[in-house]
């Protein structure tokens, strides 16, 4: 589990106000829309893909969002939007800036509306403030991390290379390569995968690399302030566990923090940044030590790759350090809306997804060493909104896998009621908890991929399931007045965290008055007859065994509708478009399907007075759920074609060539 031991930082003074969180809530949508309007999404794109026109107003070039040979990334200018057909990425200039920039919702808006010529209205004066550095200071920042990260690197690659030399070498460095190596088993192409590096025991090791002046803060002659304002040194008197050099720290009313913040206890800390005072310039310089030393470290990514923090591993064991230890919050890095490894698994998620979220560094980076690449770590306890809303950008299915122990069942609990207030009926989330004693590192290296993916289908309960189950195992059951009277409590209360979805809280609460009946429906277990890859969107596809329906809805059917009905609320252009598409499908001449149209055209009359902005949070997820129910409908329908034609097959209605033609037509 990732952990820190240090007090949070105060935020550096000086920089232009914004929020770091990823809503928008502050800034009116018309405001968003104008700075869009304004947008040329082709020249927001070409920065970073060499674009060439392919026919008419359309653009194509290579994904920078995965690895491809031919170009299957387009823009549309029309649309102001781009779609890549290779990994699924799709969005507006606001979503491909967020996704290559690794900056927040407003954070992007803020830069594009700087850009445009377009003013935005002072923020709430009640919401929280995270204060951002200028452009050049937030550039010197960027470079000092990747600086220090390829000292890191070079540091663990002198000393495997010193054991390859000399297998019988002692000290420090030795020991760690052995633990590196033969201990946890990391290959050379997982070290340089996520660049994992080794701090030396030195207090003044960074102190001895020649920065270069990009990154001296303005008015230093010197990267000390840099430095300490992203937290890879740190003045004397915040030292970590144990002795520092010999050398006495200056007064405490002298020492000043980076970036003009004096010195200060962790309560003024937490103050608002409006509140600090400037304290005098010290008597004489400050005195700084190394934050990280002695610990396998791990580079913490944003997700356009940029190193916003580090994590370190202690190596010592007799330290009176914490085991892990984690970059302070900086103005580069949050960690509430940072995943660990999101950068370095972006393609695999895309392509699998789905997306594992485990609690820490070596379970991602063994995962990904035995071919799990789809896993990334929260920088925390728990799962945050942010860093949810961040995987959701990504696919819908999110997998949260614990430690077997006692530990493990806390978290996964506490992970479940954070995500409750986000979840819609759209989201396939999912909580597995290991066998007892092992966690992810653990059981990938002892029984390998498949064993775990094996693992992941068949003991990974969906989010509602395991709420259910949950509660009756707190409650004892729910047989006695006295246990029902407590799970009814208790699901109330989960009830109540469920306010993003009103018509999946009344699904759940169905559930859980079937758990008190005793006669609810539990699913199939994977593999079993009837279970299928729908089962994860609460429906299952009906077994056809005729070519004859009933004149019935079925259940993938009544569960499109839902969601059209739903999403019409916040994108209705969307909603709308995704239904006429869907209505192509049908056949009218049956009575079942006549009446999905009619449904459908309804949809019409609930169309809301407002609506969500273009390219919103909102008007986003609605899109991208709407589509991903619009595959899932179309390849429904595609597999009650196959059992048709398998059926006439077997009558005799058509011949083996015919059914062949068929098949391949259908695709």
């Amino acid at each position: 589990m990732l952990s820190n031991d240090a007090p949070e930082r105060p935020q550096a003074a000086g920089f232009s106000g914004g929020s770091a969180g990823g809503g928008s809530r502050n800034i009116d949508g018309s405001v968003i829309d104008q700075i869009k309007h304004r947008v040329d999404i082709v020249e927001v794109v070409g920065r970073h893909v060499e674009l060439k026109r392919a026919g008419g107003a359309l653009f194509k070039g290579l994904c920078p969002f995965h690895t491809e040979r031919s170009p299957s990334f387009t823009v549309t200018p029309s649309r102001q939007s781009y779609h890549c057909f290779g990994c699924g990425a799709h969005g507006d200039a606001v979503q491909f800036l967020m996704e290559m920039e690794g900056m927040s919702f407003r954070e992007t808006i803020e830069d594009m509306a700087q850009a445009a010529g377009v003013a935005i209205p002072a923020p709430d004066p009640h919401a929280p403030v995270v204060r951002r550095p200028p452009p050049d200071v937030k550039k010197a920042m960027h470079l000092a991390m990747a600086i220090a990260a390829d000292r890191y690197s070079g540091e663990l690659a002198g000393a495997l290379d010193l054991i390859r030399a000399r297998p019988d070498a002692a000290g420090f460095q030795a020991d760690s390569a052995r633990y590196v190596h033969s201990k946890r088993g990391i290959h050379k192409t997982t070290i340089d995968r996520f660049r994992i590096g080794l701090a030396p025991e030195g207090w003044g090791t960074l102190k001895e690399l020649d920065w270069p002046r990009e990154t001296f803060a303005p008015g230093q002659h010197d990267a000390a302030t840099t430095l300490a304002a992203v937290d890879l040194i740190r003045v004397r008197e915040e030292r970590e566990g144990g002795a520092a050099p010999a050398a006495a720290p200056p007064p405490a009313a002298s020492v000043r923090k980076p970036f003009g913040f004096p010195n200060a206890t962790r309560a003024a800390s937490l103050a608002p940044a409006t509140a600090q005072t400037i304290a005098a310039p010290p008597a004489q310089p400050a005195s700084y030590y190394d934050t990280f030393r002695a610990r396998l470290i791990f580079p913490v990514r944003d997700t356009a790759g940029k190193i916003v923090a580090f994590g370190g591993r202690r190596l010592i064991e007799d330290s009176s350090g914490a085991k892990y230890l984690n970059s302070s919050e900086t103005p580069i890095f949050h960690k509430s809306h940072v995943l660990y490894g999101l950068f370095e698994a972006r393609e695999a998620i895309r392509k699998a997804k789905r997306v594992h979220v485990v609690e820490g560094y070596m379970d991602v980076v063994m995962l990904a060493q035995y071919g799990v690449e789809n896993a990334v770590a929260s920088m925390g306890t728990a799962m945050t909104e942010s860093q949810l809303q961040t995987l959701l950008r990504f696919t819908e299915c999110v997998i949260f896998v614990f430690d077997g122990d006692a530990a493990g069942q806390k978290a996964a609990r506490k992970a479940a009621e954070t995500v409750l207030p986000l979840v819609r009926a759209t989201h396939d989330i999912r909580i597995l908890t290991l066998p007892d004693g092992q966690d992810p590192d653990d059981y990938v290296r002892t029984h390998g991929r498949d064993a775990f993916d094996q693992l992941v289908e068949a003991s990974a309960k969906s989010l509602s399931f395991f709420l259910r189950d949950q509660l009756l195992e707190e409650c004892g059951g729910a047989k006695s007045p006295e246990q029902r009277a407590r799970f009814q409590q208790r699901f109330q209360q989960i009830l109540k965290l469920m306010t993003a979805d009103q018509t999946l809280a009344r699904e759940y609460w169905k559930m859980f008055q079937q758990a008190l009946t005793g006669d609810e429906a539990r699913p199939a277990p994977p593999g079993a007859a009837g279970s299928n890859s729908f089962q994860s969107f609460g429906y299952r596809r009906p077994a056809v065994t005729t070519p004859a329906r009933a004149p019935v809805l079925t259940a993938a059917e009544s569960s499109i509708v839902a969601k059209l009905r739903d999403a019409v609320r916040a994108a209705p252009e969307v909603a709308l478009q995704v239904r006429d598409e869907i209505v192509g499908l049908l056949d009218l001449d049956d009575p079942a399907e006549l009446r999905l149209q009619k449904d459908m055209d309804a949809l019409d009359e609930a169309l809301p007075p407002q609506r969500a902005a273009e390219g919103s949070p909102e008007w986003l997820l609605a899109r991208d759920a709407l589509l991903s129910h619009a595959e899932l409908f179309e390849i429904h329908r595609r597999q009650q074609v196959r059992a048709e034609l398998q059926a006439q097959r077997a009558s005799g209605e058509i011949s083996t060539a015919d059914y062949i033609r068929e098949l391949r037509e259908l695709g």
